[in-house]
């Protein structure tokens, strides 16, 4: 992940929060770096990044007018948690819009790669249900990714 603290000048510049964790930086610098996400994924991203934990409203509120536009969608903010790289904290009073809405903050992982299936909800359910029957008949022999699997599969339902 290296040592590049770039975004941390950036945000010493900015007037952003100092506390952000270590391994968010870190974290930032490898998505950014190695292309982990799309554009204006990452726009939001970095958004949140200057201002977490936040609501949608207030990491829209320290884009520039530009990237504002092209990036608010809060569509974004589910495409990131579905990737794993920022979270719902809880439900609090956005200072920008005054509305009870989700509170964010980053994770320290990087994005996984979610793969879309045309199942159906009944064909996801016999998937976890094999796979269980088959981690149980198994179950001296299984191990922690056999069971992060079966959680994958139930997220995907």
């Amino acid at each position: 992940m290296g040592n590049n603290n770039s975004h941390w000048n950036v945000a010493n510049k900015t007037n952003t929060r100092m506390n952000i964790r270590q391994t968010s930086i870190d974290c930032y610098n490898k998505i950014k770096s190695e292309g982990l996400l799309s554009k204006m994924r990452l726009k939001v991203y970095e958004a949140i990044l200057k201002k977490a934990p936040c609501t949608s409203g207030e990491a829209f509120a320290t884009m520039t007018t530009k990237e504002n536009q092209i990036s608010q969608s809060r569509a974004r903010f589910t495409e990131l948690r579905d990737l794993g790289v920022i979270y719902e904290v809880r439900n609090r009073r956005c200072t920008i819009t005054g509305v009870n809405v989700i509170e964010w903050d980053l994770t320290d992982r990087l994005p996984v790669n979610i793969k879309k299936t045309k199942k159906t909800k009944k064909q996801k359910v016999n998937d976890v249900l094999i796979k269980l029957r088959a981690l149980y008949k198994n179950k001296n022999d299984s191990t922690v990714n056999d069971w992060k699997l079966i959680a994958d599969l139930i997220k995907n339902i």
